[in-house]
């Protein structure tokens, strides 16, 4: 996936979340940093990067009122991800079980692209695998290990805890860590999902919400970083809903080719007709998972586009002219009743794929149910 080539752990090089940005300074500036931290905000949104920002921020030899200067012994180090005082966990899978075996991995990973989910990454260790990723409990004491030894050269001791959602049980290891960790330790977790974090993690920590970028802020940085043309790129800070990292797998894979696909999906899921609708099928589910969990994003946004178009405001319709013109006929064969299901479907099926799950399979059976779905809201107005 293309991206920039140097990693941006400069404010400067972070797409928007400028509120945020200020705020961090701030905080370094008058001293008040928590020493538990919780940077929580929707995947795409740049809470990994702001992360690594503020810890290359909070340790610079040489740091303004805007950012810290990208020059120092401490920032080069910090922007080759080689800091001594810089230490990453992030979720595995097995026979893996702490962060260091694989940290070559994660650095390649996370200095291709500082918006990486955790599905790539995952990916990434194993594409073959239909593995759970976890935090162990091994990890876990790990960390305590490590923040419990003096630091070599930096202010903070930084841990970066990606992803806590992964933590489950285990992190009741940490608990008195992150309640009273060392002198001159600083410890970032970042989360997409605070839901999924356990509270006895969440008490412990000060809560910094991120929110999702813009689509002028998503786009600027389309065109910038991506060599994007501005057209195209608005359109896919649209699709991408505030997911910078969705904007540029969109890039990557010609969103335009998402409409026509998806338009011919809904047709052979009412219709009916086996066939057409297998080699659909077959041709889908030979793009690659990525591309997969992708297109059901996409549609998931058509079906709610075309929900709004027929019941609310067509203002907050996000679609170009081609879209909303399919979504007006198609809306007739929604209701109340068969969005929820379809809605419930599609979520299910991303999870399926992450899961490794038979493309054909997966794709056969959700056609086939959307169908029925559909076929539903036209029976009910006889």
């Amino acid at each position: 996936m293309p991206f920039q080539k140097i990693i941006p752990v400069q404010f400067k090089q972070i797409i928007g979340q400028q509120f945020i940005k200020e705020k961090l300074i701030n905080m370094a500036k008058t001293g008040r940093i928590s020493h538990t931290q919780l940077f929580a905000g929707p995947e795409g949104s740049g809470n990994l990067a702001l992360a690594l920002a503020y810890a290359q921020y909070v340790n610079c030899a040489a740091a303004t009122d805007e950012d810290s200067c990208g020059q120092c012994p401490s920032c080069i180090k910090f922007q080759k991800l080689i800091h001594p005082d810089l230490h990453f966990t992030v979720p595995t899978i097995s026979p893996y079980k702490q962060t260091k075996e694989i940290l070559v991995e994660w650095r390649e990973a996370l200095i291709q692209n500082p918006y990486i989910n955790d599905f790539q990454w995952l990916q990434t260790i194993d594409n073959n695998a239909n593995k759970q990723g976890n935090i162990t409990a091994e990890e876990c004491r790990d960390i305590i290990n490590r923040l419990g030894l003096t630091s070599y050269e930096a202010k903070f001791k930084t841990q970066i805890i990606w992803l806590p959602e992964y933590l489950h049980l285990s992190g009741n290891i940490l608990l008195k860590l992150l309640e009273e960790p060392p002198e001159g330790t600083l410890i970032i977790l970042v989360a997409n999902n605070t839901e999924k974090v356990i509270a006895t993690i969440l008490s412990r920590a000060q809560t910094i919400k991120i929110p999702k970028l813009t689509d002028d802020e998503i786009a600027e940085a389309l065109v910038k970083y991506q060599n994007c043309m501005p057209q195209k790129a608005a359109d896919i800070a649209r699709l991408s809903d505030g997911d910078y990292n969705l904007a540029i797998s969109l890039t990557a894979m010609e969103q335009d080719g998402y409409f026509g696909s998806y338009s011919a999906w809904m047709r052979f899921c009412f219709s009916g007709k086996v066939g057409e609708l297998q080699k659909w099928v077959d041709e889908m589910a030979g793009s690659g998972r990525e591309y997969v969990k992708n297109f059901l994003g996409y549609s998931t946004q058509m079906i709610r586009a075309a929900f709004l178009i027929k019941y609310g405001d067509q203002s907050l319709v996000r679609v170009n002219e081609e879209e909303k013109q399919f979504l007006m006929k198609f809306s007739g064969f929604l209701d109340g009743r068969n969005l929820p299901e379809i809605l419930k479907s599609l979520d299910e099926a991303v999870v399926a794929v992450e899961r490794n799950a038979n493309l054909k399979i997966l794709f056969l059976n959700l056609s086939l149910y959307i169908g029925r779905q559909l076929k539903k809201a036209q029976q009910a107005k006889v």
